[in-house]
């Protein structure tokens, strides 16, 4: 019987555990043994070239170094223009795995800009504006913990004026949770027995807790395997749709895009809305402040283990309008039933 409040289930799932993969692994150790041969000897040059090769691949790969110039090409294809503004907020992703909880309430997100036209093209290099126009280095903020996001569509200058353009409309692609939201424990009972009876299901944790209008909140996290095969599953569902899209990576699935040129700024919502139900994608992504994590710059919430966000397909050259999209994905009776609502609204008030 399920208890009202919060607990925890959590399963042990079996499977291959893989030894640490970079630069940690090699050491000049290799050589010492070799200490007593002669540095001319063939052994000790094979050894030492071994190390050298060893050396050059590990720099390669390198994430901060292989994806550099993904965060400039990112912003460039968005279709900024040199004197645009971009604005730059960088939030605390990090969590304390002792209590289980992020520390975003503790630490204030930070609110950061820059001309695209001064902005540099490399990560490690990018120094962002703070309000007080100081100079800080988002790669350097990004290692302590904070996320590094942007604002996806255009205003006219700064964070308070009005939006002047549509760059994109995306989606959020989240496949690390089961979330849903339930009236009665049996309820959330029939759902957990259905998760797992599931034989393609892996889970790492349930969480069960309570609201104050009396109504459970199920959230179920999968384990890194089951993400990794439910975003292969998604590319092969929807690949003929998404074929010419741009496409970000993230550790918990995908960002897409769909550049746009001369977006009507009215319709932006309701096609967002129609997105997110086509492709049962984040719900929340409607916004047209909405800020999305860019790419070569990692994804924190588990300091132990931080994932680069890249872009996985840049998408074809020629932007899309947004009667394009519609037509193209079958979204007019969706959008068009939200632009209703929409008058609807305005007109009641």
């Amino acid at each position: 019987m399920l208890k009202a409040g919060r607990m925890r289930l959590a399963f042990s799932i079996p499977g291959k555990k893989y030894g640490k993969m970079g630069t940690a692994f090699y050491t000049n150790n290799i050589l010492s043994e070799y200490d007593c041969l002669d540095t001319n000897s063939q052994v000790t040059r094979a050894y030492k070239e071994m190390w050298s090769m060893t050396q050059s691949r590990a720099k390669v790969s390198n994430p901060v170094q292989l994806y550099a110039g993904h965060a400039y090409r990112f912003i460039e294809k968005l279709g900024c223009k040199p004197s645009d503004q971009l604005q730059f907020l960088l939030i605390y992703d990090a969590k304390n795995n002792n209590r289980g909880h992020s520390f975003a309430t503790e630490l204030p997100a930070i609110a950061l800009h820059k001309p695209f036209h001064s902005l540099e093209k490399l990560a490690p290099r990018i120094k962002l504006y703070t309000r007080r126009n100081k100079l800080v280095n988002a790669l350097w903020l990004n290692k302590k913990g904070y996320a590094v996001f942007m604002e996806i569509n255009g205003r006219e200058t700064t964070r308070a004026t009005p939006f002047k353009a549509i760059r994109a409309q995306f989606i959020d692609v989240d496949l690390n949770k089961i979330s849903a939201l339930f009236k009665t424990k049996e309820q959330v009972q029939q759902k957990i027995d259905a998760i797992l009876s599931d034989p393609s299901e892996r889970l790492q944790s349930i969480t069960i807790t309570q609201n104050k209008q009396g109504q459970y909140r199920l959230l179920a996290q999968r384990t890194k395997q089951r993400i990794a095969e439910l975003k292969k599953q998604f590319l092969k569902k929807h690949g003929h749709r998404i074929k010419d899209t741009m496409i970000v990576e993230t550790k918990n699935g995908y960002h897409i895009y769909w550049i746009m040129q001369g977006g009507d700024i009215s319709k932006f919502v309701p096609i967002q809305k129609a997105l997110a139900q086509t492709f049962d994608s984040d719900p929340m992504i409607t916004n047209l402040s909405r800020v999305m994590r860019i790419p070569g710059f990692y994804h924190m919430k588990n300091p132990g283990s931080p994932y680069m966000v890249k872009v996985k397909q840049w998408g074809r050259e020629k932007p899309f309008t947004q009667e394009e999209l519609i037509a193209l994905l079958e979204l007019k009776p969706a959008v068009a039933a939200k632009l209703r609502g929409k008058r609807r609204a305005r007109h009641a008030s």
